[in-house]
């Protein structure tokens, strides 16, 4: 029998096999988690050579560690029945590792188009890094609107000060701010 089952096997096509036992593998954890009524109803009129035959051949292509995870997903993905083999072959191909690759080999560049590169990739941080917006220009123009002479609310004059870190007064007779740093020294 055992003979047989290396004869359908080597007798189907494609580049990579599976081993007889590796087939045998297959085929028994399909029967051990679905049970034979379920396998029978699925894959009637199929002898048990002629699955293994086919799940070596589908299956051949695929890493062996790949095939036993997706082995293993089979009852979660398919908990009612048995994936039929091109099913069972999409499990196992999704269960691969991701490949890999190596880095690009550096690109060959004059020390002229690095210089340019480099001066556009600084001109894209200060870009970046300039303000776009300032977020105290209310208190700055609460200032200059007071300075002018421009009466402001009580709490216009307390918020804008206290946002600028100034003090706002009129010590000399006209209105002047200073920062509230000279301000706590005097």
């Amino acid at each position: 029998m055992g003979e047989r089952l290396t004869r359908d096997v080597s007798q189907a096509s494609g580049p990579a096999l599976l081993s007889e036992e590796q087939a045998a593998f297959c085929a028994g954890r399909i029967l051990s988690n679905y049970g034979l009524g379920l396998v029978r109803a699925k894959w009637e009129g199929i002898t048990p050579l002629a699955l293994k035959a086919e799940l070596a051949r589908q299956l051949g292509g695929v890493s062996w560690p790949a095939i036993v995870a997706g082995l293993d997903a089979m009852p979660g993905r398919h908990p009612d029945y048995p994936p039929n083999v091109g099913q069972l072959q999409a499990l196992c191909k999704g269960c691969e590792p991701t490949k890999f690759y190596a880095a690009l080999p550096a690109p060959n560049l004059t020390p002229e188009q690095v210089a340019e590169r480099k001066a556009a990739a600084e001109a894209m941080v200060r870009k970046v890094a300039a303000p776009r917006y300032d977020h105290k220009a209310w208190a700055k123009k609460l200032r200059a609107e007071w300075l002018a002479g421009r009466n402001l609310g009580m709490q216009q004059q307390v918020m804008g000060s206290e946002a600028l870190r100034e003090r706002w007064h009129m010590d000399n007779g006209k209105r002047e701010c200073s920062p509230l740093a000279q301000a706590e020294a005097a």
